[in-house]
């Protein structure tokens, strides 16, 4: 019997679940070895460059719908910052500075030009600056696939009931996936104030970030128990934990459903004043 282990990260979303693990691994490499392309080529790659961003925006454009009807434009307003980043003009003329000064593809002057925003912002002060490196690697992420013709990882149709365990869940794909099958998440890094994280508390699933190495200290198939309030993952947990982690999730159901009850009534103290 596998031992059980008892992990600890930072909780981000309430609730306690447990489940089968599905292990997602990192697909951020985004280092593309420099690629020269004759001159005759270097407009061609350009359109290409230009054509990747017409498609990663419609793509973030068709998220940000569904999530509005969904779950509303305060949560969907996320996915501005990502249009931003995409209609930066400064990264753009970088990008296009690349190809025609290294005769670079598309593929590898966008790399080089990336790469530097992800330095940049990861060695910010400000925690919320550096939490941005997670939308600017989703955006990434998304361009550089619709120019390699690579298609984007698909967590909107699971066959079942998992929890997943990531290094990171970027927006777009903690905003796409199966809300029926996804548990709870758990990644290794992020923080509070990440995309992820309020997207996680808005779906109202618990979730734990920053939890080091997770992704090979659990693997697929794992049963794992999650308590998104306070922070604890718990791998392999024996029949009395099990039954302990069924009982927190029936009273935090209970809670939950005794909270609805209120948020219709008036905003008012117990003798009657309203508050507005």
């Amino acid at each position: 019997m596998d031992e059980m282990k008892k992990l600890k990260g930072i909780p981000v979303s309430p609730g306690f679940v447990i489940g089968k693990a599905l292990v997602i691994r990192s697909e951020d490499s985004f280092y593309i070895p420099l690629h020269k392309v004759p001159q005759t080529a270097l407009s061609q790659e350009i359109a290409r460059f230009e054509d990747a961003i017409t498609r990663t925006r419609a793509e973030i454009l068709s998220i940000r719908k569904k999530l509005t009807a969904q779950m509303g434009r305060e949560h969907s307003d996320i996915f501005n910052a990502h249009l931003l980043i995409l209609e930066d003009r400064t990264m753009i003329e970088d990008v296009i500075a690349q190809i025609k000064q290294e005769n670079a593809s598309a593929d590898s002057a966008f790399s080089i030009v990336i790469q530097r925003y992800f330095q940049a912002f990861s060695q910010m002060d400000d925690e919320y600056l550096r939490e941005r490196v997670s939308d600017i690697k989703d955006v990434g992420r998304r361009l550089i696939q619709n120019l390699s013709g690579q298609e984007n990882r698909r967590l909107d149709k699971l066959d079942e009931d998992v929890i997943l365990i990531a290094h990171d869940l970027s927006p777009s794909d903690t905003a796409t996936m199966d809300k029926e099958r996804v548990l709870a998440f758990v990644t290794e890094i992020g923080g509070p104030t990440s995309h992820t994280a309020i997207l996680g508390r808005s779906l109202e699933i618990p979730a734990v970030v920053g939890l080091e190495h997770v992704t090979t200290e659990i693997k697929n198939g794992d049963a794992v128990a999650v308590d998104g309030t306070h922070g604890v993952v718990i791998v392999h947990p024996d029949e009395s934990v099990i039954q302990e982690y069924l009982q927190q999730e029936r009273r935090f159901t209970e809670l939950i459903s005794e909270l609805d009850k209120l948020k219709t009534l008036p905003a008012e103290t117990l003798d009657g004043r309203r508050i507005s």
